[in-house]
């Protein structure tokens, strides 16, 4: 599963949140996050799927 990152930054910016914040609602640390956004990790799909409902996306909007 690639992720389009400019799509998760935005989703994560436009709810006003932090990677930090973020990554303690996914359950994830923020280091793997900042790597899913790079590009440098893939997320899992069941981290993908948090990710989507965290940011109150459907995983198809946002992956």
């Amino acid at each position: 599963m690639t992720v389009p990152r400019e799509k998760l930054i935005a989703a994560r910016k436009e709810m006003g949140l932090t990677q930090e914040q973020l990554a303690e609602k996914v359950g994830i640390n923020r280091a793997y996050l900042a790597n899913i956004e790079n590009g440098k990790n893939t997320p899992s799909l069941e981290v993908a799927k948090n990710i989507s409902a965290a940011l109150s996306l459907s995983i198809n909007d946002l992956f």
